[in-house]
């Protein structure tokens, strides 16, 4: 550990939950909090970063006296761009601390400084690949005009073959019978439902669409192989190589192994770790760039 930073914290900040983690001489330390999301919801994301923050202090023994000499990265959803993220920043009580959106901290939580490439898939999505050290990113557009494979875009392809059935311009499958059901067979119910809910709300429609396929529903298997050629796309447009391990992680990433060509199907590699350890490793290369600065 660096003896001019002896402590580093880190933040993982989502929609749903928002981790905090803090690497101290006597250990590693951590925090979970809800959501900190800072586009849904700017200042209650902040909030929880810094009673987040605080309560990471208080477990470590230390005044809060000690919080602004502590440097912080802080991977967090929600983060569309530069100002954003400085924004976010200069609310943080360090001065020394990087905002980010949550992609980076997920790419060196499961690779590493492997080179790799990484397929990030839950309620959205994301494509990323590492190579000697540079990442670059495909999607994670959002829900609206992205996130392509998500949890989010499954259900919304599920309710729009839904009504393409009620239409009778395409096929019903024991799937998507069942879903009409749901909604009293009535196209307006589904038209009702999808205009007010949320990507989280379609996402639950996923494990029904990954097990109906699973059970050879046609129409479950058709969205999923529309998925995973999305990310076959996506993972050629970034160069991915043969060599290199394919890391899927998120709630959907995992279930799309079996719709992959072969030869990726076979790179797909167990994740080093989880976005909090990412942000943990990007902390100390923020420490190291305070460290140099300050020479």
């Amino acid at each position: 550990m660096d003896e001019s930073f002896p402590y580093l914290i880190a933040i993982d900040g989502g929609g749903t939950r928002c981790r905090f983690a803090m690497t101290s001489p006597a250990g590693r330390i951590e925090v979970m909090l809800g959501s900190a999301n800072v586009f849904s919801d700017r200042e209650a994301a902040v909030q929880t970063l810094v009673d987040g923050l605080g309560a990471l202090i208080e477990r470590a023994g230390l005044p809060h006296s000690a919080l602004p000499d502590i440097p912080v990265y802080a991977g967090l959803a929600g983060v569309t761009d530069a100002t954003v993220a400085s924004e976010v920043a200069d609310r943080l009580p360090s001065r020394i601390v990087e905002v980010e959106d949550d992609r980076r901290s997920a790419v060196v939580g499961a690779l590493g400084t492997m080179n790799g490439s990484l397929l990030g898939v839950g309620t959205g999505s994301f494509l990323a690949r590492q190579c000697n050290g540079e990442i670059r990113f495909i999607g994670g557009y959002g829900p609206l005009i992205g996130d392509e494979a998500s949890g989010n875009w499954l259900g919304l392809q599920l309710v729009r073959r839904v009504l393409l059935a009620m239409d009778a311009i395409a096929p019903h499958s024991p799937l998507t019978r069942g879903i009409s059901k749901r909604f009293s067979d009535d196209p307006a119910e589904i038209v009702k439902f999808s205009g007010v809910a949320r990507p989280a709300e379609f996402a639950e429609f996923a494990p029904m669409i990954i097990s109906a396929a699973k059970d050879a529903d046609q129409v479950a298997v058709e969205i999923m192989q529309s998925g995973a050629d999305y990310l076959v796309a996506g993972l050629h447009a970034l160069g991915c190589a043969k060599d290199e391990p394919i890391c899927a992680v998120g709630g959907v990433a995992p279930h799309y192994a079996d719709y992959l060509p072969s030869e990726m199907r076979e790179a797909l590699a167990k994740p080093k770790g989880t976005a909090v350890d990412g942000a943990l490793l990007l902390a100390g290369r923020l420490a190291e760039r305070a460290k140099v600065e300050a020479e």
